[in-house]
């Protein structure tokens, strides 16, 4: 660990001080400091550094700006930010940017400081953060499958490095995108891993039910309270819950559940003893919660509460590259003998490529279910898929006809794709990336224009009408946007 070089910045001489004789004394590392943005920007010019920690809010420059030039500068320096409790959402939003992890100041915890730096250097020693292997069977036995260029793997890489953080996580998304199997795994991910995580969905509940379900109850407390009974926030104690459908949670229990957040105390039905609390909040829902407050449905300090960190995952029909990987796994999943084989048909694969999957990953898993059972031999064909996806495909208009293709969501699917690989080339030259993207659409609408005059007769009126532009503009592309000289 001696070999590695780090980087302190922080406008509070102490800080520096601090870690000078925290990391020579304990680890054998010189550490270089710095007390502002022009300071760091002359040490990582003159040296390479492995590590920097940076005060979020320095006098001539923001942690987040000045993080982004090292990373710039340095791709391969881990960044950790030094905040106050108040500056939690930058520190979080640091960590979206790439931020390796954040730290509290004061460093009181002196404990947690250690398991955060451990980790950093572990990580730099290996630059794979878990090893890749160990993470990847973790993600896998809860079922997260994607492929190399997914969106999701960005959200998991933040859900990583918020697990071990004692702050509330708010999961958005349609039903059936895996918001439990993510609270799972980020529990899974964080010291909390060894003790209880338990999920209860706030809409199935009756109010009076759901209030003692989370707080417990004493005996006598309401009509059928013959013994007294903890609720899960006694059960949880320093593990996860997971607060499924919060969006459907009543008035009163929405108050109940913002004293809890606030303070960690709350009371049994009809108690009044004061219990506490440390359990992990990670709320779920399918609804959108800024518009609920604004139609007054949900209360804004509990949002606030909940969102330190929101994780929005994606439908299926956004990311259509992981229905392949996922199909893969899950027909191993539905397999009694693991010795047999069981493979969906090209053909097939295309209607299972191209349907929209309204019910997300949860209707996949269960069509991928119904064709293993269905299969014949090895091979899984169209007759094994239901009849909703089959008939729904067959009945899109012909090929040829502007209706059979969503433009845009193709057009979107492409560009999240792309997205996913531009974010992870550090120092995207933008103006040579918007020459490249005009020059592919001058080359696409040549490929258009050429397939249209093809298909009429190089009758330029008609090919003109089947591309819904005038026959002047389509001259125009085709002469003047089509030169290459």
């Amino acid at each position: 660990m001696s070999t590695h070089r780090v980087l302190v910045i922080d406008d509070e001489i102490e800080v520096g001080m601090f870690f000078k004789h925290y990391f020579r004394e304990i680890h054998g590392i010189t550490v270089a400091l710095g007390t502002s943005g022009k300071e760091a920007r002359q040490l990582f010019a003159s040296s390479n550094f492995d590590l920097a920690l940076i005060d979020l809010r320095l006098s001539d420059i923001d942690g987040i700006t000045l993080m982004r030039e090292i990373k710039q500068r340095l791709p391969q320096c881990e960044v950790i930010i030094m905040t106050g409790y108040s500056t939690i959402r930058s520190a979080v939003d640091a960590m979206r940017y790439g931020a390796f992890d954040y730290v509290d100041k004061p460093f009181e915890d002196l404990k947690g400081l250690d398991h955060i730096l451990d980790r950093a250097f572990s990580y730099i020693q290996s630059k794979k953060g878990f090893v890749r292997s160990e993470l990847e069977a973790l993600q896998t036995s809860y079922g997260i499958v994607m492929n190399e260029d997914s969106p999701l793997k960005e959200i998991l890489d933040l859900a990583r490095k918020i697990a071990d953080k004692k702050i509330t996580v708010l999961l958005e998304g349609e039903t059936g995108t895996g918001k439990e199997v993510m609270a799972r795994y980020i529990h899974a991910c964080s010291h909390r891993s060894g003790r209880p995580f338990i999920a209860i969905n706030c809409g199935a509940l009756s109010e009076t039910l759901l209030e003692s379900e989370l707080f417990g109850h004493e005996k006598g407390s309401f009509t059928g309270a013959t013994t007294r009974r903890r609720g899960v926030f006694e059960i949880a104690n320093s593990g996860t819950l997971l607060l499924d459908e919060i969006g459907d949670a009543s008035p009163a229990i929405q108050l109940k559940l913002l004293r809890v957040l606030e303070s960690g105390e709350f009371y049994r039905v009809g108690s009044e003893s004061v219990l506490k609390t440390d359990v992990r909040i990670i709320a779920a829902t399918n609804r959108n919660l800024r518009e609920a407050v604004e139609d007054k449905l949900f209360r804004e300090d509990l949002l606030y509460r909940l969102d330190v960190v929101s994780l929005k995952l994606l439908p299926l029909r956004e990311r259509p590259m992981d229905i392949l990987p996922l199909c893969r796994y899950y027909v191993n999943q539905n397999l009694n003998d693991k010795t047999k084989e069981a493979v969906f048909s090209k053909e097939a694969m295309a209607f299972l490529q191209s349907y929209d999957w309204p019910g997300n990953i949860r209707e996949l898993s269960n069509v991928v279910a119904r064709a293993v059972l269905m299969r014949e031999g090895n091979e899984m064909g169209i007759g094994c898929l239901p009849e909703r996806i089959v008939g729904e495909l067959s009945e899109q208009p012909a090929a040829g006809s502007n209706k059979d293709i969503d433009l845009e969501s193709s057009i979107a699917e492409w560009s999240q794709s792309l997205m996913g690989k531009l974010r992870r080339i550090p120092g995207v030259n933008l103006p040579e990336l918007i020459r490249i993207l005009e020059d592919q659409t001058c080359k696409i609408s040549q490929v258009l224009i050429e397939d249209a005059l093809a298909a009429s007769d190089n009758d330029p009126n008609k090919a003109a009408e089947n591309l819904q532009i005038k026959p002047r503009a389509l001259r125009y592309l085709k002469n003047e946007k089509g030169r290459t000289d």
